[in-house]
């Protein structure tokens, strides 16, 4: 939540073809060099040449290409006892550099631990924080406060990674000195806001610490729940306030006071009815544009710290809005924890159909599964509306300012992890409201449409983008195909469907190299096979049978087990209504799908280690595919003996 972090552009480099050789082996030389000068600085006893090393080291995270090295080194193992250095400046140089490293990604925060940057982080905490009050007459007060962020951040972003550091976060006494630091008029809005989003996330799912927050910090998180005010900082503090409220309660937010939960519907839609497009569309006419030379002249004085000012409030405005769209999509599940309606199809005995969730021998809808007045809320307010609201960036122009300007980049950044966001949290929403309160079947499949451009139409590399723009996809056909009482809805969306129209589907999921969007992909282009199965013309039995071997295509091609038994059981279901035995016949399934048999039981023997739900998967489809199979080869057996028997009465 809220991890950000400055990059800088790649400087291009022209090498004559001869001398490429040369110039690598000095420019890892070069590397190793200042790398070990580094490692001397920050191990110096002179304050300025440590100093020195930590802003190095900073300069050197601000390069990928660096990271490796500095990894092997073991510069954190060096760097990250600084956190205790005597000094003020030193503690804030080493606390800045490490958060800023932590940003980078997942391995590198595995990496962290593995150096053991925890143990003088939680020391850091215990000696500098117990008893910390910012005093204005301090000459290092503004760089004691810094400190005090980066550090949070760093302690979010590790506990963001790595379950290990969660687990070393509860052993300590931090979870006792955080209380203090949500008080605002002593702390001030920074800190306050730091301690907010490093504890709406190392709560979630931590009953120990959730214990110790709920009575030492009730009656103060309320009371930030409460305040008073418009601006975006105030807002982004009441939103993260009324994630934290839920998150020690369980993530249950029907067990809260009625006053309370109305409370925090009422701030999350507040939040989001922000609008962050004409936000961001205002603070770009600010922004210093290149001139001809590609020269960015940066404003000085009164003037830039406007423009600061102004980009900070949209920051708040965006990890506001990021923030509460975590919460919803959180309470959006199934309050018995079942994850499986979290818009992902699960397979055999105990199955859901469609929206619905399994409880005993009744079959109650997901919808059915939120407290009424939750939903009542969710729906009243428009909340799905402003969900989907922010998965629309603002214009391209306004978006190419933002990227290329420094001091804009990190909103740019945001924007996208908004949208990624929003989409998840969309899929989610599909999954758990009523059909009627999404617009019907044709506001559904305007939501498909939608998703699917930002799947098909744009040229992108964000894998997280398409992951969840492809969750989108299946979620809604997923809530299309079914009616309330669990039947096949008489559908006439996609009766026009041509080939030409689904070929950018199946060459997306060709050249797909992710498997959770390839999973996304195969089961999604099967629930519009199964729609179109409702009205059978000539062209769309053509469109099913090309999507089947398609499907049949990549099930041979597939290397992972999981998304291999997913298309598989894609199949099985398209194909599981007696109508389909003309097709099915046509395409040669029953031969294909036996000839994929041996390949899917080789490969769950050799890929035992499977998330839960992806073993649950393999498992059902090994089991059920023989019995369609001998089934599917009755029907078509009779199938063929009707058509010979027809044949014979007419000659």
């Amino acid at each position: 939540m809220g991890k950000v972090r400055k990059t800088k552009t790649a400087r291009t480099k022209k090498h004559v073809a001869t001398e490429n050789s040369n110039d690598d082996e000095t420019t890892v030389d070069s590397k190793e060099n200042v790398i070990h000068t580094v490692m001397d600085q920050l191990q110096a006893s002179n304050v300025e040449e440590k100093y020195c090393g930590l802003q190095t080291f900073a300069m050197l995270i601000e390069s990928v290409e660096n990271i490796n090295h500095i990894i092997d080194r073991g510069i954190v193992k060096i760097a990250a006892p600084l956190l205790l250095d005597p000094v003020s400046s030193i503690r804030n140089a080493a606390a800045g550099s490490l958060r800023n490293m932590s940003t980078l990604k997942m391995e590198v925060c595995d990496s962290m631990m593995e150096q053991d940057v925890m143990t003088p982080l939680i020391c850091y905490f215990h000696e500098h924080a117990e008893t910390w009050t910012p005093e204005s007459s301090s000459k290092t007060k503004d760089e004691d406060v810094d400190t005090f962020i980066q550090c949070t951040n760093l302690l979010l972003n590790l506990c963001e990674s790595s379950d290990l550091a969660v687990k070393y976060l509860g052993q300590s006494r931090i979870f006792n000195i955080f209380p203090r630091y949500l008080d605002l008029s002593t702390f001030g809005p920074d800190i306050v806001t730091a301690v907010l989003q490093c504890l709406f996330v190392a709560l979630e799912d931590n009953p120990h610490a959730m214990q110790k927050i709920k009575s030492n910090s009730e009656k103060q998180l309320e009371l930030l729940l409460f305040l008073e005010g418009a601006d975006p900082s105030v807002i982004f503090i009441k939103t993260l306030a009324a994630g934290v409220i839920i998150n020690i309660s369980g993530g249950i937010i029907s067990s809260l006071p009625l006053n309370v939960m109305n409370e925090i519907i009422s701030i999350l839609a507040n939040t989001l009815s922000v609008d962050h497009r004409l936000a961001c569309n205002q603070v770009s006419s600010s922004v210093p544009l290149s001139n001809e030379s590609g020269k960015v002249t940066s404003p000085k004085g009164k003037e830039a710290q406007v423009l600061e000012s102004q980009l900070k409030s949209v920051g708040h405005v965006l990890d506001a809005q990021q923030s509460a769209i975590e919460i919803i999509a959180n309470i959006c599940l199934c309050e018995d924890g079942d994850d499986s309606i979290n818009g992902a199809d699960s397979s055999g005995e105990d199955e859901m159909e469609g929206d619905d969730c399994q409880n005993g021998d009744e079959t109650v809808l997901a919808e059915d599964k939120l407290p009424p007045e939750l939903l009542e809320a969710l729906v009243s307010l428009n909340m799905f509306e402003k969900v989907w609201a922010r998965t629309q960036l603002p214009a391209q122009n306004v978006m190419l300012i933002l990227k290329e300007y420094e001091g804009s980049s990190l909103i740019f950044k945001k924007l996208h992890t908004l949208q990624t966001r929003a989409l998840l949290c969309v899929n989610n929403m599909l999954s758990n409201l009523p059909l009627e309160n999404l617009g019907g079947v044709n506001g559904v499949y305007k939501i498909w449409v939608e998703a699917g451009k930002l799947v098909f139409q744009q040229t992108s590399d964000n894998q997280n983008l398409l992951e969840s723009a492809t969750a989108v996809m299946r979620a809604a056909l997923d809530k299309i195909k079914m009616t309330e009482g669990g039947n096949l809805i008489d559908c006439n969306l996609f009766s026009d469907m041509a080939l030409s129209d689904i070929e950018k589907m199946l060459t997306g999921i060709t050249e797909c190299k992710l498997p959770e969007i390839r999973s996304n992909l195969i089961r999604m282009i099967g629930i519009l096979a199964l729609l179109l199965m409702n009205n059978l013309t000539e062209v769309s039995s053509n469109v099913i049978c090309t999507i089947t071997e398609f499907i049949l295509d990549q099930a041979q091609k597939e290397s992972e087990v999981w998304v291999l038994a997913e298309a598989i059981d894609t199949l099985i279901d398209l194909y599981s209504e007696d109508e389909s035995d003309q097709l099915a016949a046509k395409v040669k399934l029953v031969e294909k799908l036996n000839l994929l048999t041996p390949n899917l039981r080789n490969k769950a023997r050799q890929q035992k280690r499977l998330p839960k739900e992806y073993k649950v998967l393999v498992n059902t489809v090994v089991s059920n595919l023989p019995r369609f199979i001998k089934y599917k080869k009755e029907r078509i057996s009779k199938l063929v003996e009707v058509s010979r028997s027809s044949l014979g009465c007419l000659l």
